[in-house]
Formats: structure tokens, C-alpha cells, sequence
């Protein structure tokens, strides 16, 4: 089985897709979802594990409109 984001921005500087303006998605080997978070009254996307910050002003310079579609496994538990 498999689960499927749908992205209809991409960034291709910071390598970034963005289904809407909750689910913003690195787009690594393995796609990793980037936390919502406000920094001194601005939005901005946190790396999960890192501090590292994307703010919504410098992604949204860059956006190309581009759907495209990547197919995830779903990983369900033994049980």
C-alpha cells in the first residue's frame, strides 16, 4: 500500500514541495514534512531535529507552480 502527496508548489532552490500552506514537505531521499512555527510574528518551517528555519517570505519568492505527485510506502505495525 502506498499513501500519495500531491505537491502543486515546488521551490527547486531549496528543494522544497508545498501542498498548501500547512503541509510543507523537504524533499529529500526520503521526504521529510516541516513544522509550522511563528518567529518574531513570522511564519516560518522548521527542520524536525535541527534549527534551521524557512521563513513563508523567502519560500514564497521562489515558488514555481508544478503539480507532481510521490507515492510514499505506508509503513504499518506488526500488530
Amino acid at each position: 500500500m502506498f499513501t500519495e502527496l500531491v505537491f502543486t508548489y515546488y521551490h527547486p532552490v531549496l528543494n522544497i514541495g508545498v501542498q498548501d500552506i500547512r503541509n510543507v514537505w523537504l524533499l529529500n531521499d526520503v521526504p521529510v514534512k516541516l513544522a509550522l512555527a511563528l518567529h518574531r510574528g513570522s511564519l516560518v518551517f522548521r527542520l524536525p531535529g535541527s534549527g534551521k528555519r524557512v521563513s513563508y517570505h523567502t519560500l514564497k519568492r521562489g515558488l514555481i507552480k508544478k503539480t507532481f505527485i510521490i507515492s510514499l510506502p505506508l509503513q504499518l505495525l506488526p500488530f
